[in-house]
């Protein structure tokens, strides 16, 4: 989920692998299905072109929308990055969606949007987006930025997660404290740097399972009761000058806010480390992004509409009835932050899930390929396979009766997933009814690991 997790992100944290693959019981699905199964699947017939006229079926379906969302079953896959990038070109060009929200930093990717003129592409990507998805894929979408912002609408970029991102925080933060007091702005550096470098540090000698040990726990608390009041300390400081701050940025007047936001988020970050229930960890997690993507909405970007880009397990409409085969055993995912918005936002939000069905992708934390698929037959990835398209797009949302040819939308089905601690994904370990999750579907046939960005 990206960065998803905290635990399995892949550069900040540590991941147990838990080599848990299910011996699929239904047989492999053919390499080339029969074709024109779903005769009203859509063929997305490039991953890259700027040739929209393969997307045209989107329009009626998102025209009226406030929030996309695109979602994807694992992280480290070079189609993923590619597809999407190419769907957000559309969305701003063509339907006029004016920002793009990653599953990252809500304080650095706005602190980097505000930079943006002053920043390469690659600068950009670099400070503001979890490592799974820097890549050359990826990159291409930040190019795009760059060149966006000569035109009289620039694709803005946001993020709306609470964990740490990247150093932008930090520098952005002292600089900001510095307006008033330079010492206190480098002592913030200084203080930050450790703080980070101490969580990670001790998170580091644990796996996520192990949280629950007593030694972790003392030493957890005591990073806590060094660092968590220190933040607030600065928290206080600043809210207690806020006009004092704003006055230096007649510009920019969300940037208090976005310091704010972003210190607060290192509290709850922090707090996060005590917690050993890995749905308690994602629930909470998820309630802050939902709130951080509803202040984007109302407060940084009003009346704009929003793409949305992250894991499925964070975009999904009813996540908590979804069944996860989870540290051996079945049992429900968690409340996550698209359920919370969808509860809100309802027919506003359109949310598109990504699923592959074959090829290779990479290890979230060692980034070691490994074999994917084919999926087994009666899967979701079986039933829309069945299009006899490499690239596959299903409206779900139309389609309200169940009948002989859409029965399988209305059904629980298998899918592949990575979980909330698996480092690899792994066919038919999540079950749920398409109807309910999505509004949307895309299946890859084929995939490969992101190709490096530099």
């Amino acid at each position: 989920m990206l960065i998803k997790r905290l635990w399995k992100i892949r550069t900040l944290t540590v991941a147990s692998v838990l080599g848990l693959l299910l011996g699929g019981s239904l047989p492999v699905s053919a390499a080339q299905p029969a074709p024109n199964l779903l005769p009203y699947a859509h063929e997305i017939k490039s991953l890259t072109s700027e040739d929209y006229s393969d997307l045209s079926f989107l329009k009626p379906l998102l025209k009226d929308k406030t929030v996309v969302s695109l979602g994807e079953n694992f992280h480290r896959v070079g189609e993923y990055a590619s597809l999407k990038t190419r769907l957000v070109k559309y969305l701003h060009e063509e339907l006029g969606f004016e920002v793009i929200a990653f599953e990252s930093g809500l304080a650095e990717a706005s602190v980097v949007n505000d930079a943006a003129d002053e920043l390469t592409a690659a600068e950009m990507m670099d400070n503001s987006i979890f490592d799974v998805w820097k890549s050359a894929e990826t990159l291409e979408l930040f190019n795009y930025m760059k060149q966006s912002r000569q035109t009289d609408k620039p694709l803005q970029l946001a993020g709306y997660d609470m964990q740490y991102t990247s150093p932008m925080l930090t520098v952005a933060t002292r600089s900001f404290l510095s307006k008033v007091d330079a010492g206190y702005g480098k002592a913030f550096m200084d203080f930050d740097n450790e703080a980070i470098e101490t969580y990670y540090g001790l998170i580091q000698q644990y796996a996520l399972e192990n949280k629950s040990n007593p030694i972790y726990q003392q030493q957890i608390a005591k990073v806590i009761q060094k660092y968590v009041p220190k933040y607030k300390e600065y928290i206080r400081y600043i809210q207690e000058r806020r006009q004092t701050f704003n006055a230096f940025y007649p510009s920019a007047p969300h940037t208090t806010d976005t310091i704010l936001k972003g210190l607060q988020d290192r509290v709850q970050f922090f707090m996060q480390g005590q917690v050993a229930n890995v749905r308690e960890v994602y629930e909470a997690r998820d309630r802050i992004m939902a709130e951080h993507v509803e202040w984007l909405m109302k407060v940084r970007y009003p009346g704009k509409k929003i793409i949305l880009w992250a894991h499925n397990d964070h975009l999904a409409k009813n996540t908590s009835d979804m069944r996860i085969f989870e540290q051996g055993k079945w049992q429900n995912s968690f409340t996550s932050m698209g359920e919370l918005l969808h509860q809100k936002l309802k027919d506003k939000m359109y949310v598109i899930g990504f699923y592959m069905n074959r090829g290779k992708a990479a290890n979230i934390t060692t980034l070691k390929e490994f074999a994917i698929g084919p999926m087994p037959k009666g899967t979701l990835e079986g039933k829309i396979m069945q299009s006899g398209y490499s690239r596959t797009f299903v409206d779900l949302t139309k389609h309200t009766q169940a009948d002989a040819g859409n029965k399988w939308m209305f059904q629980s089905l298998y899918a592949a997933e990575d979980g909330l601690t698996r480092v690899v994904i792994a066919p038919m370990v999540m079950k749920f009814v398409p109807k309910k999750q999505f509004d949307g579907l895309i299946l890859i046939d084929k995939v490969s690991p992101p190709t490096r960005a530099y």
